[in-house]
């Protein structure tokens, strides 16, 4: 099992959000993620609820063939935040 995501979808969330993937992809790894959950949007996906700097962030993902995680985007939710934020495994980097 490898995490992957889409290297152009990388790039722009950095030059727009000031957020990563791979440093994502490397909380997950860490297991520094507070829940899975389905994703309620697309059907299909699963998210992460990863915390992240003091906030809640969403990273939909799906499981190919191979097993593998494939990231799909990660953004800040205010939803999550409100369910999940303060909680312990905050990752206060």
């Amino acid at each position: 099992m490898q995490i992957l995501w889409d290297n152009e979808k990388n790039r722009k969330l950095i030059a727009e959000r000031g957020i990563s993937l791979t440093e994502f992809a490397g909380l997950i790894l860490e297991k520094k993620y507070q829940a899975i959950l389905k994703n309620p949007a697309r059907e299909g996906q699963k998210i992460f609820i990863v915390p992240y700097q003091g906030y809640t962030y969403v990273v939909p993902f799906i499981i190919d063939d191979e097993k593998n995680i494939i990231l799909k985007t990660v953004f800040p939710s205010r939803k999550q935040h409100k369910l999940y934020g303060g909680k312990k495994n905050e990752h206060n980097t």
